[in-house]
């Protein structure tokens, strides 16, 4: 889920722990408030990732710091770091709500189609339930809605509805997502995988089925199934394609989704080769998580490119940016997220 969501996660957490008597009545409100505010958005603390390029943070993120040993481990630093300012109050029950605020930031990303790497150590495999969309309305609608009851009536009674109501949304979701994965199984019994992809919208579903020879995109909607495009697997500059998974970028890009696909454009003056991420698709087509390698065509000037590009405009500019920047020109080096060897 994005930032804003998770903070408005945080919130309803809090107003939620009023109906612990044990918050309610103390200065521990204010700091388990506090607490399942930072908790709820702690994980998302590996954007210091970004420093050091777009590359790393796609291949960190959502990584250790969504981990099943890194959880009880937020909880109890937000909780020491906080408890000092509120020594009256009881630190077990601030370390419980801080907790379930971590546990529930974790949740809500593994529900989503981006998942998280949530079994680290055990495994890297990156786990996602496919089940809401990144920015989920009605679950920041429902929220709002108890913001505004909260003044007219007790904050942990009317959270305690609207997370029960939540719970059955990502239920409903749950099970749809898996009617629909079915019912796609039954018009390709022969496909390599089947991603079901959330709209914000209940009854509308994007899907990825990949077959031995194509990738096949199109939406589900109400038991209908509609086939918006077909990408043809080729077998084209294969020692070109090989090669680029050897540049850090590209590799980090790699690591952060098992959905990207290579697609290499020849220009004037070199190649282009561009990893596009799959799983997000807009205007049926286009495909804006992306990292791009430009080689020329001797082989003597490497540049690349991680990040997302949600305008054809500024994708055409990253393109000309990569082609004709130089190693001498300052003003190329220096533009944010591009490399060059």
């Amino acid at each position: 889920m994005d930032t804003t969501s998770h903070i408005v996660i945080g919130l309803g957490l809090g107003a939620l722990a009023q109906i612990d008597p044990v918050v309610a009545n103390s200065s521990l409100s204010s700091a388990v408030v506090l607490g399942t505010v930072i908790g709820s958005n702690a994980p998302d603390s590996d954007c210091i990732y970004k420093l050091k390029g777009k590359g790393s943070y796609f291949r960190n993120h959502r990584g250790w710091s969504h981990s099943l040993p890194a959880l009880p481990l937020w909880g109890l630093a937000i909780s020491g770091i906080i408890h000092p300012f509120f020594p009256d109050s009881s630190f077990l029950h601030l370390f419980l709500w801080t907790f379930l605020a971590v546990i529930l930031h974790v949740g809500f990303d593994l529900f989503n189609v981006y998942g998280t790497q949530s079994l680290k150590p055990f495994s890297s495999k990156w786990v996602s339930f496919d089940c809401i969309p990144l920015v989920d309305p009605l679950i920041l609608g429902l929220h709002v809605t108890g913001f505004v009851l909260m003044l007219f009536f007790e904050p942990g009674i009317i959270f305690l509805w609207i997370y029960g109501a939540i719970s059955l949304h990502l239920l409903y979701r749950t099970v749809y997502a898996v009617r629909i994965h079915k019912h796609l199984r039954l018009y390709y019994p022969v496909a390599k995988r089947i991603k079901v992809i959330p709209r914000p919208d209940l009854l509308s579903w994007d899907f990825l089925i990949e077959t031995k020879e194509e990738f096949i995109f199109g939406s589900y909607t109400a038991t209908k199934i509609k086939i918006e495009h077909k990408l043809v697997k080729k077998e084209e500059y294969l020692e070109l394609i090989a090669d680029s998974k050897k540049e850090r970028d590209i590799s980090d890009f790699l690591a952060s989704t098992e959905y990207a696909y290579p697609f290499v454009k020849k220009s004037k003056t070199g190649y282009f080769v561009m990893w596009k991420d799959l799983r997000f698709r807009m205007n049926k087509t286009y495909f804006p998580y992306l990292s791009i390698l430009f080689i020329s065509e001797d082989s003597t000037y490497k540049a690349t490119y991680t990040d997302k590009l949600y305008s054809l405009k500024s994708y055409r500019k990253v393109m000309r940016d990569l082609e004709y920047g130089s190693i001498r020109d300052k003003k190329f080096v220096n533009k944010p997220y591009l490399r060059t060897s």
